[in-house]
């Protein structure tokens, strides 16, 4: 009875060896050449899925289409999948090209024999390949193409909430995505006629454009699809109308000038600016519309980066809205990466911004003045140094007894704000105003002088000393 029994135990454990062995096989197959099977995309779907042209291979035909579902998933996680005309290219959810090791027991499961991956096959009931896609390649073996449509959104929650792969609020420990505001571009303005009499940007005119109105309504959309913050441009418009920064946008030729982009880029504390324009071509008797469309750091104005998206060709007019949902589909992995890219080096980074100090005429203190053994000006230049974010420094442009200039200040987007009435602490966003508070109380405390803060854009902070400051 003993021996039975010791003989059992060794059958089970080498019927459980091999069972291990046979996973490891079947992801060493899968993992081992990358290159063995083509995927590219076809086109995007409007319900979170992705059309895929992948092959396959197997044993018989039915074989090589359970590989070539397989390869389809596998292309989502693990590869960049090249792009046509039609769709850009789609990057690895998983960022590198085979599991770690504390993410393999998953993916063995994962991609097991009527493993979790099928339920992201969205058309596995209609899979057939064309003829022409069926290649024999000897000895029972065969080769398929196959069009398979995929579950793409799934999938990536799927991953997301597995621990496999990180969401974006998990990359930043919780800090929120940018909040962002959608202009239409300069050139595009200028170019249609919509300006002032002094040949500025006229955002009104702007918006009584249609297409352009429900173009914007439908890029807001899109984003706030996304989960991104979006404040809406009309509305905003609307609401800073009657406010006196309004008249700001008027002034010029000195420092303190804004734009009506800037003011409405304050207003909202916009962390990223999108802009796009549109054109219409037409391509072999059919008409389509092609998108230019920008982001840009809205404190500094600098360009993050840009893409060109386009709609299909169509007979007759093309539909503009239509074809802008039609071309951020096709562009709207890529384009959500790299906005995620850009915001994690700000958030590393931290946000760039200018700071200007002045004083008026009739304050008695200058930057010059010695405070405990120290010019005023070195002070502040110490608190700056300690207040930006580490490893990063900062340039001063301009230093005189009555103006200091830093520009290349990197703060932290994200300050600790303690809760007066409760004691508790939160982090909260930060730009050039806040900043600039700061520091004014610093220079007040120093000096007993008040100091006026102002804000332009959300990346230039004015703080001007003396009395006269608080007065005007």
């Amino acid at each position: 009875m003993k021996r039975i029994i010791s003989l059992l135990f060794v059958a089970l454990f080498a019927l459980l060896s091999f069972d291990g062995f046979a996973q490891r096989r079947e992801r060493a197959e899968i993992f081992a050449n990358p290159q063995n099977y083509d995927a590219h995309v076809i086109a995007v779907g409007t319900t979170g899925t992705k059309y895929f042209f992948v092959t396959g291979t197997g044993k018989k035909v039915d074989g090589a289409v359970i590989r070539a579902q397989i390869n389809a998933i596998h292309a989502c996680i693990f590869k960049t999948i090249p792009g046509t005309s039609g769709a850009e290219s789609i990057p690895s959810l998983y960022g590198q090209p085979e599991p770690k090791p504390q993410d393999e027991a998953f993916f063995d499961e994962f991609f097991a024999p009527s493993g979790m991956y099928l339920n992201f096959i969205a058309n596995r009931s209609t899979l057939k390949p064309e003829s022409k896609d069926v290649v024999d390649l000897g000895k029972g073996y065969y080769q398929v193409g196959l069009k398979v449509q995929v579950s793409y959104d799934d999938l990536k929650k799927y991953l997301v909430d597995h621990n496999i792969i990180k969401g974006f609020a998990a990359d930043f420990q919780g800090i929120a995505k940018p909040k962002m505001i959608i202009f239409p571009s300069d050139d595009w303005c200028k170019n249609e006629g919509y300006v002032d009499k002094n040949g500025n940007i006229d955002y009104d005119l702007a918006l009584s454009d249609d297409n352009l109105r429900d173009m914007i309504a439908a890029f807001e959309g899109f984003m706030s699809k996304a989960g991104y913050d979006i404040n809406n441009l009309r509305q905003e418009l609307n609401e800073f109308k009657n406010s006196k920064m309004y008249d700001a946008a008027e002034e010029y030729g000195n420092e303190k000038a804004a734009s009506m982009k800037d003011l409405l880029s304050s207003t909202v504390n916009a962390d990223m600016r999108i802009e796009f324009d549109y054109r219409v071509k037409d391509e072999a008797g059919k008409q389509f519309v092609e998108f230019n469309i920008g982001v840009y750091d809205a404190a500094t104005n600098k360009s993050l980066f840009s893409n060109v998206a386009r709609g299909t060709a169509v007979y007759g007019d093309a539909q503009m809205v239509n074809q802008l949902k039609e071309a951020i589909q096709n562009i709207q992995d890529s384009f959500l990466s790299q906005i995620n890219e850009k915001f994690a080096v700000m958030a590393r980074e931290g946000r760039e911004i200018v700071v200007i100090c002045d004083r008026f005429q009739s304050c008695s203190t200058s930057f010059n003045t010695v405070f405990d053994g120290d010019k005023l000006s070195l002070l502040i230049n110490d608190y700056i140094e300690s207040e930006v974010v580490e490893g990063t420094g900062f340039s001063t442009d301009q230093a005189s007894a009555n103006k200091l200039k830093f520009s290349q200040v990197h703060i932290p987007l994200y300050k600790e704000k303690k809760n007066k009435r409760t004691g508790k602490t939160t982090m909260v966003a930060q730009y050039a105003r806040d900043f600039g508070e700061g520091l004014a109380s610093y220079i007040t405390e120093i000096t007993s002088e008040p100091c006026r803060v102002e804000q332009r854009g959300v990346g230039k902070v004015f703080i001007t000393m003396g009395q006269d400051a608080t007065e005007e």
